[in-house]
């Protein structure tokens, strides 16, 4: 088997870097203000760098991102290891370090990414519920949607596994539940896939996350249609995503 083309690698490092900001997005707002007060000084530092990359990605040209990214990473690094029991930093940091791979295509992307994958892991050894279950979601779509051996480690067995876990932890949450349907709709599991895009549909609007999961439930109103009508040439929210960004041409071939 021929290895895959650059064009082709590049394409999954674009994909990345758009599902990876995505997911930030829908990291709960409010999940810092419900820790302990001992824990508020390291919650109050990610929050802040939260928004400080969010001001990055939305409000910057692209041309500036990897630099920006680049400076990022290394204090959202800092706080980690001033934190080294605190999960919050850490699937931040993970989070950076996929963005940044995906602003600053080249050698070592996939490297960060892989990087990326160890922090999530670690994260979720010391808090799995660490912003929402966050680390579970970010790595199942990490192994779903990134290429496989020898470029990278997309694993789809893996991907279920993760997300999954996630499910077990918040059963009646939006994304959870969007994210595993999405998944199985991707399989073509139609059929298993229905009832969790269902259970995403009356998921309630959270008022701190208003914006995102308004958006997050039209993309359930397109999946529930593709599981229902068991749509081959379903395209999710994702792949809709980059295209808007990049156009048809950006396709590998």
């Amino acid at each position: 088997m021929s290895a895959p083309s650059p064009t082709a690698e590049n394409l999954h490092l674009k994909s990345l870097y758009f599902v990876l900001a995505l997911l930030t997005i829908f990291l709960p707002a409010s999940g810092h203000a419900k820790k302990a007060e001992t824990d508020s000084g390291v919650h109050e530092l990610v929050r802040r760098l939260e928004d400080e990359w969010a001001e990055i990605f939305y409000r910057l040209p692209p041309a500036v991102h990897a630099e920006k990214f680049e400076d990022l990473l290394a204090r959202v690094h800092s706080v980690s290891e001033q934190y080294p029991n605190a999960a919050d930093p850490l699937v931040l940091e993970a989070i950076v370090l996929c963005t940044y791979a995906g602003a600053d295509i080249g050698l070592s992307s996939l490297r960060r990414v892989s990087e990326a994958r160890e922090l999530l892991i670690k994260a979720i050894d010391i808090d799995p519920r660490a912003m929402e279950g966050s680390a579970y979601i970010t790595l199942g779509n990490l192994y779903y949607r990134l290429p496989g051996w020898p470029i990278s480690f997309g694993d789809n067995d893996s991907a279920r596994q993760y997300l999954e876990s996630a499910l077990k932890l918040y059963p009646n949450a939006l994304d959870s539940n969007y994210f595993y349907g999405d998944f199985l709709l991707q399989q073509g599991e139609y059929d298993k896939a229905l009832p969790y895009l269902e259970k995403a549909e009356k998921a309630p609007i959270r008022p701190y996350m208003a914006l995102s999961d308004v958006k997050l439930k039209e993309e359930v109103q397109r999946a529930l249609i593709a599981a229902r009508e068991k749509h081959e040439d379903y395209g999710d929210f994702f792949s809709r995503f980059l295209t808007a960004f990049f156009g048809d041409d950006s396709k590998a071939p």
